[in-house]
């Protein structure tokens, strides 16, 4: 998802309501030396904890060039799951699950009962984990220790940073890494085990953010690739401040409907007979959590000069006197928004972070609304709303590399006149979503890190079979303008999935996964469009 953009920030992503998108070239997208030939895949048993146990998982680890641009030099390791076909095999499919930053070795272990049996008959199931993250040569980034008790350091934060600073860490522990955690360079990853396998070609599986690196991989390799599938979709024209600015208009979007269907149950969870009378309740709850300005989603009758007394600064300072622009302002102002794209303690009360999970898909909904009827009776009684936030929780590797990615390629530039206006919103009451997509559209996320290097166009001219792409409508973190957006860059079929479930495929949609297994089969998409998966 993306990291939210499909998972904690898994586009993977962000958290609609917790976390935004963190808002020289060195090879740039054309690579004219091809790397080494890549050593093929020894597959045997997974790191600790990578996977899922009793489905047969297997792991390699690969080895890939670090830079693209200089193929002999340093080289990382990648590790690579796999769990091999029950039948006769049709064809190797890889699958990401979105992020940038969530881990994917146990992608297909974890969903193996909710799959097609058809996929898990015939095709040879692989993930590759993307490079930066544990078990595929993380991104270390250490401070040097301050105390003879510390032998590591602390790692630096990488949004709204230094750069130069942020550099040295990360070139500290080893030297030009940072600068190739791209998406390109995570494409590139992909052939190289491509290669490892043997296989002339392999299909696709990217959900969120792995659909955009699908459509990379496609754009830069179209002669190896069999059949895509392309589940809710970044826009590739918004890549990545729009992309994460336009996630707070849908997560809006998607409240509503999620306090509007828990209205329709409101013999059961007794949280109000009206989408407005939840929401109500829902803003107390927050309130009462600490969550200040995060209860505001909707903009009540209030002047700028009515500041609140728990505004924080700079926030009250630009309000009054607008931002100036000078060296100390913009410093407290990287602070404050890097406090709360990372979900800071006055935004990550427990209902605002599972409210952000909620909206994710329908099948978290009658659990929260369960979840917030126990903290409605009983405010204390918040052990269920933690558990539903903690279940897209990633390792702190998946932080480092969103970071990374969205900032190493950020294709839009930052607009700072936004930042008093997203201030003025929160002055005034308003709505809190409308101030987050102006910080996120002001750029302020990446500091003064500047993108190294240019997004890949999009361009699937080249494809053998056209590609097929999912889109739910209400997406919260995908929002629909992506399928369309994608599907003429890359010339792929869309089918238009009612509700907003991130992910379409593989959630009990008859209709659906049928529709899926048929492109696989055959290359042709025989519908366009498609009902929401029944809640069960």
């Amino acid at each position: 998802m993306m990291r939210a953009l499909g998972s904690s920030r898994v586009l993977g992503f962000s958290r609609v309501l917790v976390a935004v998108a963190a808002t020289t070239l060195i090879s740039g997208s054309i690579i004219t030396a091809e790397a080494a030939a890549t050593p093929g895949a020894a597959f045997g048993a997974c790191p600790d904890s990578s996977v899922t146990e009793g489905h047969g998982v297997q792991c390699a680890v690969i080895s890939v060039p670090m830079n693209y641009a200089e193929p002999d030099g340093a080289r990382i390791e990648l590790t690579v799951s796999r769990i091999a076909a029950t039948a006769q095999r049709r064809g190797v499919i890889i699958a990401n699950p979105g992020g940038p930053g969530a881990d994917a070795l146990d992608y297909w272990a974890r969903r193996i009962d909710s799959l097609p049996a058809e996929l898990n008959e015939h095709y040879d199931r692989v993930a590759v984990q993307p490079r930066g993250l544990r078990w595929a040569t993380p991104l270390r980034c250490d401070t040097p220790a301050d105390t003879s008790e510390s032998a590591d350091g602390e790692q630096v934060s990488l949004g709204g940073g230094n750069r130069d600073d942020i550099k040295k860490a990360c070139d500290a522990a080893l030297p030009g890494y940072l600068d190739t955690i791209t998406t390109e360079s995570t494409a590139r990853d992909l052939d190289q085990v491509r290669a490892a396998l043997g296989v002339d070609r392999i299909s696709y599986l990217g959900t969120s953010y792995g659909t955009y690196l699908g459509a990379v991989y496609a754009s830069l390799f179209p002669n190896r690739v069999d059949r895509m599938v392309l589940d809710s979709n970044v826009n590739p024209d918004w890549v990545w401040t729009e992309e994460f600015a336009q996630q707070q208009v849908a997560g809006k979007q998607r409240l509503d409907d999620l306090f509007a269907w828990i209205a329709e149950h409101s013999g059961e969870y007794r949280l109000g007979d009206t989408a407005l009378q939840v929401y109500q309740n829902w803003v107390r709850l927050v309130a009462d959590q600490g969550g200040g300005w995060y209860a505001n989603l909707t903009p009540p009758p209030a002047s700028v000069a009515d500041l609140p007394g728990a505004l924080p600064e700079p926030l009250a300072e630009i309000a009054r006197d607008g931002f100036n622009g000078s060296v100390e302002q913009a410093g407290k102002v990287q602070n404050l928004v890097r406090l709360m794209l990372t979900g800071g303690a006055s935004a990550q009360v427990p209902l605002v972070g599972a409210t952000a999970v909620a909206t994710y898909t329908r099948t978290f909904w009658p659990t929260f609304a369960r979840a917030m009827a126990d903290a409605n009776i009983d405010p204390k009684n918040v052990r269920q709303l933690l558990a539903i936030e903690g279940a897209t929780s990633t390792d702190p590797t998946g932080r480092f590399v969103f970071s990374a990615i969205t900032c190493n390629e950020n294709g839009v530039r930052g607009r700072l006149e936004l930042i008093g206006s997203a201030f003025a919103t929160i002055a005034s009451g308003g709505n809190a979503m409308d101030a987050r997509a102006d910080l996120v559209r002001s750029g302020t996320a990446c500091g003064n890190w500047k993108p190294v290097t240019k997004p890949v166009p999009i361009n699937g001219k080249d494809l053998r079979t056209r590609p097929l792409l999912l889109q739910s409508r209400r997406d919260a973190l995908t929002t629909y303008e992506g399928g369309p957006a994608m599907a003429r860059a890359i010339g792929g079929a869309l089918i238009t999935v009612e509700g907003g479930d991130h992910g379409a495929f593989g959630r009990g949609n008859t209709i659906v996964d049928e529709a899926v297994m048929t492109y696989l089969r055959t290359g042709q998409v025989t519908i366009d469009h498609a009902d929401q998966a029944p809640l069960r």
